[in-house]
């Protein structure tokens, strides 16, 4: 009796650590193996519905996909053989909004929600040897860990839509829709645009990638309309303040009476 209730106790106080963590995202699908980690220790496997909180990390096998939503419509599509942890993350509409991952092992499409929309400031992905940025954008990180025919070992960056930013100690360069860069490993040298696509990303097998595009159309829909609604609330909020500034500077008797709506 005594063990069962310190096994109950355990439960809770994991809940209850994972209930006070923000949350980052839901998987949305998932192929083959993955582990979902978090920072106590514990793991589960994943599957669709899993909730990802800020702190967590994944793992995926050789056959290993998972896509997960998060809570400001982006999409973080994870590859095979990937280790993803979530750093920070926080989409309440305010300025103090933001996400930063770190992609520590494989690679990862990551497709941008409305808060690195709204201020891409606020979006950072980091890798063994670069920092990654974006302007709106649909990208994929890649490490590669060692020689793979002409690829050198390092992190790649390909840009399918918009346009990223790849810093290392030893520089930056912008990346644009159609190119890809490489920041080596060593961190001797500054990224670089690269002729072609890596050789490596053509030759893996992907079996719900499919599901990207579907899903990139309702949530080019819902990143919109929340946009749209925070510019019409931006709107209603500024003219009710003008309104306001107009009537302080009438006498007093003069003033109408404002009211809340």
């Amino acid at each position: 009796m005594r063990y069962r209730l310190l096994g109950i106790l355990f439960v809770l106080l994991i809940s209850g650590a994972a209930a006070a963590a923000e949350l980052f995202g839901t998987v949305d699908d998932v192929n083959g193996s993955a582990v979902l980690s978090s920072p106590a220790g514990t793991s589960s496997a994943i599957a669709v519905g899993t909730h990802v909180y800020v702190g967590q990390r994944i793992t995926t096998a050789n056959d290993g996909e998972v896509h997960i939503v998060t809570a400001d419509n982006a999409l973080i599509a994870l590859r095979p053989n990937s280790d993803f942890r979530v750093e920070r993350y926080q989409a309440k509409g305010e300025d103090s909004d933001e996400i930063a991952f770190s992609l520590l092992k494989g690679a990862l499409r990551s497709i941008s929600g409305w808060i690195a929309k709204r201020k891409p400031s606020a979006y950072t992905l980091r890798t063994p040897s670069a920092t990654i940025g974006v302007r709106g954008t649909d990208h994929e990180t890649s490490i590669l860990e060692a020689a793979d025919g002409d690829d050198l070992p390092g992190t790649y960056d390909t840009v399918y839509e918009g346009m990223t930013l790849m810093l290392s100690e030893r520089g930056n360069i912008e990346v644009r829709q159609g190119e890809s860069a490489y920041a080596a490993r060593d961190a001797e040298h500054a990224p670089t645009l690269l002729s072609r696509g890596p050789a490596f990303m053509e030759r893996r097998a992907l079996r719900i990638e499919y599901r990207i595009e579907r899903r990139k159309e309702s949530q080019h829909e819902a990143i919109h309309k929340r946009m749209e609604t925070k510019s019409e609330l931006r709107k209603d909020k500024a003219e009710k303040t003008l309104l306001r500034e107009r009537e302080d500077k009438r006498p007093r008797e003069q003033r109408k009476p404002i009211k809340p709506q």
